[in-house]
Formats: C-alpha cells, sequence, structure tokens
C-alpha cells in the first residue's frame, strides 16, 4: 500500500521482503532495526538470529550501504549479504551512550572520497594555498567522519516521537560518496524519513518501506513542519 508520494518519494507501509523484488532502484542506503528488543510503538525489534541474517540476505548483489554497528556488521550483515566492499567509520560526541562510533558498510558498490572535499587541515601551508589558487576547493575525504554529530533532542532537526534518527547531513554524505544524480534509493527501513530529506537535498529519487504506520505519522509529521 502507498502510504505517501511526490516527485522525490514512493512510500510504502509493508514489510520489505514481501515488495522489494517488484521495485526498480539503484541503491540501497539504510538504518536497520538493530535487533536490540528495543520497544517501539507497534513492533518488537526482535529476531532469532538466523531469521536476522536471513533477513539482510534480500540484499545479496544489491548495490547497498549500511549503517550499523561493527560487531552486527561482521556476524550477521556480512553473514546475509556477503562479501563487504568497504567499510568507513563515523564517530560521533556519545551523548550519554557507551558507543561513539557506527560502521557505514558498503556492500557490491565503493564511496569515492574524491567526490565530497574537506577542509584543508593546514590552509597556510604554501603547497595548499597554491592548490587553492588553482581552484581547489578542499582535500578529498577520509575514510571516517567525525563532523557530523547524533541528533540531540534540542536540535531543530529532531523528531520528537521518533527515536534514532540519522542525520540528514551523514545520509547527503554517503549518497554524494556512492550515487549519482537521478538515482533512486531505496530505504527499507525508512523510519522517520531522513533519507527523504538527503535524497530530495542533492537530487535523487528514493524509495521507503515502512514497516511501522507510527513511524510513517512522525514522518508526515516531519513533513509538515517544513511545508507550513
Amino acid at each position: 500500500m502507498i502510504a505517501f508520494q511526490d516527485d522525490t518519494l514512493t512510500l510504502f507501509n509493508n514489510d520489505f521482503r514481501a515488495i522489494i523484488d517488484d521495485l526498480d532502484f539503484d541503491y540501497i542506503i539504510t538504518d536497520p532495526p538493530y535487533n536490540i528488543k528495543y520497544k517501539y510503538p507497534d513492533y518488537d525489534d526482535y529476531l532469532d538470529e538466523n531469521e536476522y541474517i536471513n533477513m539482510f540476505s534480500f540484499f545479496q548483489a544489491r548495490k547497498s550501504v549500511i549503517i550499523h554497528y561493527p560487531e552486527a556488521i561482521v556476524n550477521y550483515i556480512c553473514e546475509g549479504i556477503g562479501k563487504v566492499s568497504k567499510i568507513i567509520s563515523w564517530c560521533y560526541n556519545n551523548n550519554g551512550s557507551a558507543k561513539a562510533h557506527r560502521s557505514i558498510a558498503f556492500f557490491n558498490c565503493n564511496p569515492d572520497f574524491n567526490k565530497v572535499k574537506q577542509p584543508y587541515k593546514n590552509p597556510n601551508d604554501k603547497r595548499i594555498q597554491k592548490l587553492v589558487e588553482n581552484g581547489s576547493k578542499g582535500a578529498r575525504s577520509y575514510d571516517w567522519i567525525n563532523d557530523i554529530q547524533m541528533i540531540k533532542n534540542v536540535s531543530h532537526e529532531k523528531c520528537n516521537s521518533f527515536t534514532n534518527q540519522i542525520p540528514i547531513e551523514l545520509l547527503e554524505r554517503i549518497i554524494l560518496m556512492t550515487t549519482e544524480e537521478g538515482d533512486t534509493i531505496l530505504d527499507p527501513f525508512f523510519g522517520s524519513g531522513s533519507l527523504y530529506f538527503a535524497c530530495k537535498n542533492t537530487n535523487r529519487k528514493c524509495i521507503g518501506i515502512e514497516l511501522s504506520s507510527k513511524h510513517i505519522d512522525s514522518f508526515m509529521e516531519r513533513l509538515s513542519k517544513i511545508n507550513i
């Protein structure tokens, strides 16, 4: 069932496993449920180990980027999808949590670090000044990200009815490193819809699939605030 559609997004209220083979897209970029028994409003975040691994088998042979903790990528996601192409780290202020970083794993694709430039660390260096004079806009990105923080309760981006939001800027960074303008990106765990805003900002299309009607309500709440 289509829950929402506009020029950027087609959003389905469904289990992605039931419809993914019928969809046309270029990449998967997602932050999946962590399977840690978190009590969501209308479903439980808990599958047995084999079912959790099998869930990721639907990503096999598809260009996929998955944000998760490193242990889960090694023990479950690679088991379900297969060989990982590249892993980079997203490091952030832990905000009271015991975890201070997550991994971003690329399957069947690779990020191009030259597509996203970072400010030079030593702009007074004569060699750097020469590069800038010749039109350089910065250095290539590294295989770790530490300039994007988790969403805090006081952030203008925070959706009050949703937990564990992925920053839009992080998704934009991944999109720019990995995809091309006009590509269609699937998020099979759409949540509060951060991918929608990242795709809109980078001229990509997206397909969202979300099992929870409560999470779709959270996305519509975010959307309404922007469209006011």
